[in-house]
């Protein structure tokens, strides 16, 4: 929820394990558990969420040309369909939520390692919208608005509670099934197992979440007449405070704030006054806390929203306040509630009450002093902001108290925004970098998908997988290209490394997006467009008059079993008038070599066309030794773990020593990378390496750049001979 809570992983290892723990300790991370639960669940509903306040927004505008003429356009019934949409989306979000975190709930719940297998989640999300219901109905009749937010808080309780109850039941009763290979899908045994699981979790969530509701009733109708004379001396504008401040409580913790206090001022009317009444002498006024306290909706969310927008640095919560303002005309602001979130926030907890405290108390001096008179007419709730201040005074003076509630609530939001800007980058930032450190991690012989991981790498993979295809072709997306030497220091070649630099995280190691390719059709795309760009880049240096060297391009080991991969190249080299010799394929060991059919063919054919094979990546597994038994290759790269540490580490200097003497016999070239220093590059060229590749030379340089370079190192090598 906040950058204080636990991760998803975190809460569920503290879940799977809290036996080991510290009362305390465990405790507070099932709490943060289910706040995860809560948060993910409803931000996942977000998409119906906007869909209904934006349909609601539309049936509400108080303006009749705006009325007549959708009218006119959509006929007579378009605002009971827009009330329709309304109703089957946000007024069944209450509904919708229970069975989000439900599921959301036991997902995170359930333990990786346990033997017993995560069975009939549909069945949980059912059995939560049963005892959402049943709990709903049971205590306020039945009727269609209690399945919306104003039940917000039940959704959560009732979604945590019944995949927790569920989960007991699991384990207290397992199903041991038999190994049936014939069986798919939904088991018929499994699905009659868990009859037993969802009716006794209908009992007891339910049942027990009556007789909570049958106490809580009791608890207030005996506490009630007793109260009410109390806050009745307070004064009507003490009284006002008392319901704002009230009902920010409630809604931070999920509960429709206005909906129960003016249930509960229905058992004494005396501490509420009707809706359509502007001001009361002896009671809270809804109207006048809808009007002036509530600005955008519960919490004075106008000021959040004005900030993200305009001085927000944080991308989301700039995107979200975007989507907000909308709704907020009319005073509805359920997206920041359950988006950004403010419900169960600790974070905004305390401008979430301030802002409309501070708005309440401007209105009721300026009330006082007689610069605002309530003389005007009843406005409803979605009445928007400043025109409902002028409508209920009949004047200006009540939409300027409006815009300083407007500027106090934006001042008291902004530091608190600030500080949850500065957690979330923090928490962005590690995440990212964890994330980071794990996608570029050499990947062999896992089954599960970087992309598929439900945790935060996965969620990084996807996000980069999205916006690198969504790159690939812009600015953004380039080659570079890193000079390799021989030992008199001409250059003999060079190597297109690919670029990427994220619009939000800056540059993106190609290793990263390397390996979430590896595991999907994009590592294609990432193929064609490399050999594309750099045919066309060796074009233009051939009609520079510059030749001599090779352009070096990596190919997954994937390629090789696509196969066109074959006839794509021919058809770039032709494209662009590039000869064959000029470009050589480095294969590189990203996931195991293949030794399929398709492969050897693929292979065959590059090399009957001209094309010179290399191996990147030589001298730390077999597999690079089968391809130099299949294949003439041009030359073989030593692994940069060789190279990196041949000054210091014997081994790896006999290693490199033995390499280089298997490409002197098999007249190979032998490529040393990651050259950063003369005594490095001088010990490789003694052990046999007879091309050098690093930042003792270059770093990898934009394609323009290449020409000079070539040229200043012919003329230091010509001088050098002369």
């Amino acid at each position: 929820m906040d950058a204080e809570f636990a991760s998803p992983e975190a809460s569920r290892k503290w879940a799977s394990h809290g036996w080991a723990l510290h009362a305390g300790g465990a405790i507070q991370a099932r709490l943060a558990l289910w706040v995860t639960a809560i948060r993910e669940a409803y931000v996942a509903l977000l998409p119906l969420t906007v869909v209904g306040a934006l349909a609601l927004s539309l049936a509400s505008v108080p303006y009749p040309p705006f009325i007549d003429a959708m009218s006119a356009w959509f006929g007579p019934g378009w605002m009971r369909g827009a009330l329709l949409v309304f109703q089957s989306t946000m007024g069944m979000m209450g509904l919708f939520g229970a069975m989000s975190v439900s599921a959301r709930t036991m997902n995170l719940l359930h333990r990786p390692d346990d033997s017993t297998e995560l069975r009939g989640m549909a069945t949980v999300a059912s059995v939560a919208a049963a005892v959402f219901v049943l709990s709903v109905w049971s205590t306020g009749g039945a009727n269609l608005q209690s399945l919306g937010y104003v039940s917000a808080f039940q959704s959560l309780v009732v979604g945590v509670a019944t995949a927790e109850v569920i989960l007991w039941l699991n384990h207290r009763f397992p199903l041991h099934t038999e190994l049936n290979v014939l069986d798919t899908g939904v088991h018929l045994r499994d699905s009659l197992h868990l009859t037993f699981t969802a009716g006794s979790a209908l009992l007891l969530v339910g049942g027990g979440y009556y007789l909570c509701s049958l106490w809580l009733g009791w608890c207030v109708s005996g506490l009630l007449p007793h109260l009410a004379p109390w806050f009745q001396s307070l004064g009507p504008e003490w009284l006002n405070m008392v319901s704002v401040l009230f009902n920010q409580l409630l809604w931070a913790i999920g509960v429709n704030g206005g909906q129960l206090l003016l249930h509960l001022a229905s058992a004494s009317s005396s501490l509420m006054a009707p809706e359509q009444v502007l001001w009361s002498n002896v009671a809270a006024t809804p109207m006048f806390m809808n009007a002036f306290a509530h600005l955008g909706g519960a919490g004075a969310t106008w000021g959040l929203i004005l900030y993200c927008a305009f001085r927000g640095r944080d991308a989301n919560l700039r995107r979200l306040a975007l989507y907000s303002i909308v709704p907020a005309l009319f005073n509805v602001n359920e997206l920041l509630l359950f988006g950004i979130p403010l419900v169960l926030s600790r974070s905004l907890l305390l401008p979430f009450i301030l802002a409309p405290l501070a708005n309440c108390a401007i209105a009721l001096v300026a009330f006082r002093l007689g610069f605002i008179v309530l003389d005007g007419q009843a406005v409803p709730w979605s009445m928007p902001m400043l025109v409902s201040g002028y409508l209920m005074t009949e004047s200006w003076h009540g939409t300027l108290v409006q815009l300083m509630g407007l500027v106090v609530s934006t001042a008291i939001y902004a530091p608190f925004l600030r500080q949850l800007e500065r957690l979330r980058a923090e928490r962005h930032g590690r995440n990212l970098k964890a994330a980071m450190n794990e996608l570029m991690r050499e990947r062999t012989g896992e089954s599960t998908r970087l992309i598929d991981r439900p945790d935060a790498v996965g969620a990084v993979a996807r996000c980069l997988h999205r916006d690198f295809q969504a790159d690939l072709g812009s600015s953004r997306v380039r080659l570079a290209y890193q000079p390799q030497h021989d030992a008199d220091g001409r250059v003999v070649g060079v190597e297109a490394l690919l670029r990427w630099t994220h619009a939000s995280f800056g540059p993106i190691p190609p290793a990263a997006i390397i390996n979430i390719a590896e595991e999907c059709e994009l590592i294609h795309d990432i193929g064609g467009w490399v050999l594309d760009q750099a045919c066309a880049d060796t074009r233009r240096w051939r009609d520079a008059g510059f030749a001599g060297f090779k352009v070096s391009i990596n190919m997954s080991p994937r390629q090789l079993d696509d196969p066109a991969w074959a006839t794509t190249v021919w058809q770039a080299l032709r494209r662009h008038g590039v000869s064959p010799q000029d470009l050589d394929i480095e294969i590189t060991e990203g996931q195991s070599l293949s030794s399929s059919p398709q492969s050897e063919q693929t292979l065959q054919a590059l090399q009957a066309m001209g094309v010179a094979l290399s191996m990147d990546d030589f001298g730390m597994g077999c597999t690079s030794l089968l391809y130099m038994h299949r294949f003439r290759l041009h030359s073989i790269k030593l692994d940069g773990r060789l190279t990196r540490e041949v000054l210091t580490n014997e081994v790896d200097r006999d290693i490199v020593r033995c390499i280089a003497g298997l490409g002197r016999a098999q007249h190979v070239h032998v490529i040393a990378e990651f050259v950063e220093t003369a005594e490095q590059q001088a010990l490789l060229q003694e052990l046999g390496c007879d091309m050098f590749q690093g930042w003792h030379y270059s770093p990898a340089i934009p394609a323009a750049d290449l020409t000079p370079y070539v040229a200043n190192w012919e003329n230091k090598a010509s001088a050098l001979h002369r």
